[in-house]
């Protein structure tokens, strides 16, 4: 008699990293680990960071777009995986450990706070101590070139035009009550150098800031008009990096210092915390360069990734914008005009407002 022996085999399902729950007044993250799996947690103003090792996990890169939560990113590793959650402001976060058998649940509840002034109205008490300010964000305004380096020469000095829109974008920052912090306010270099202009420039871009807008105006060989977004990253197109050049100094310079900023690109591949930091530039770049076509109507050259050597060390979100051709006949006559600076300072401030606010 032939007995014949069936295998039956049960698959656990496969669960997502991290699941998601939205909830009135929260957003839930739940972290399924084994046993072994260790973890950390940091958490910066915009962002909370997970760091899971003895574990795999897939990448993903997901928009949440709920009032806590913008977004978050699992960026795997050997063994590990690290998640970067964009926070909403106005947040707090606490988590839970739960234990079940040989697994266990990491909870993240990212919870809305109420403002100061969604709260009823309390009767004054001489006795209360002071309530601590909440802190101001802090934007770095670069305006490109200046003092012996006029830029881009044509219709209009880039110089002067990047100064003028700097200064006017810095007023409407401070409007929303944002801190503004000018690369320069005059015209003038931070150094004869270039690159130790250009150095200085990016070392404004560090942690304790929210985000770093360098402005230029553009030039070419042919006949060319438009505005286009710059975040770093690598490019192989002869033209842009023609341009990268120029930006970066010119000459033999130019060259030197697009080098130096390829070969930071070639060590951010691996940095987890840079290809997250690009991951919110991008976004950036895309909510500016959006309300720059929209409120002028230029013609739209993109948002691109370039070695551009004042953003090539920054941690925090950063970009690079073109707000035009100082040598085409017509852009360079509109770039001419007050009415239309105007107009462009108010598209970078709403694309950046909107960008530290959520998106």
């Amino acid at each position: 008699m032939r007995i014949l022996a069936f295998l039956i085999v049960i698959l656990a399902p496969v669960l997502a990293f991290p699941r998601l729950g939205l909830h009135e007044g929260y957003t839930r993250l739940v972290f399924d680990l084994d046993r072994q799996t260790q973890y950390q947690i940091s958490q910066a103003p915009d962002t909370l960071t997970l760091r899971f090792s003895g574990m795999t996990a897939a990448a993903s890169d997901t928009d949440v777009s709920s009032p806590q939560v913008a977004s978050y990113q699992v960026v795997p590793a050997p063994n590990s995986a690290t998640v970067f959650v964009r926070l909403r402001p106005n947040v707090e976060v606490k988590t839970t450990l739960l234990t079940d058998g040989n697994r266990r649940r990491l909870v993240v509840d990212v919870v809305s706070v109420v403002r100061p002034s969604q709260n009823p109205p309390q009767p004054p008490s001489r006795s209360e101590p002071p309530k601590p300010r909440t802190q101001p964000k802090i934007v770095v305004i670069d305006a490109g070139h200046g003092g012996i380096d006029p830029g881009a020469v044509g219709l209009v000095v880039e110089k002067e035009v990047t100064l003028d829109l700097a200064l006017r974008l810095r007023q409407l920052l401070e409007k929303e009550g944002i801190e503004v912090i000018l690369t320069r306010s005059t015209d003038t270099h931070l150094s004869p150098d270039k690159a130790t202009d250009l150095g200085l420039r990016a070392e404004m871009a560090h942690s304790k800031r929210n985000l770093f807008i360098s402005i230029h105006v553009n030039s070419a060989p042919s006949p060319a008009q438009g505005i286009e977004t710059y975040y770093f990253g690598h490019t192989i197109d002869p033209s842009l990096l023609a341009q990268v050049i120029r930006e970066n100094g010119g000459g033999e310079l130019g060259r030197r210092l697009t080098r130096e900023a390829q070969s930071v690109g070639e060590r951010l591949v691996s940095d987890l915390i840079a290809q997250s930091n690009l991951k919110f530039s991008r976004q950036l770049a895309h909510l500016v360069q959006g309300a720059m076509l929209q409120a002028t109507g230029a013609v739209d050259r993109g948002v691109r990734q370039a070695p551009f050597y004042v953003i090539r060390n920054a941690r925090i979100p950063a970009i690079l914008v073109e707000v035009g051709f100082a040598n085409h006949p017509e852009e360079g006559r509109r770039l001419q005009t007050s009415e239309y600076r105007q107009a462009l300072a108010e598209a970078l401030a709403r694309g950046i407002l909107r960008f530290l606010n959520g998106g």
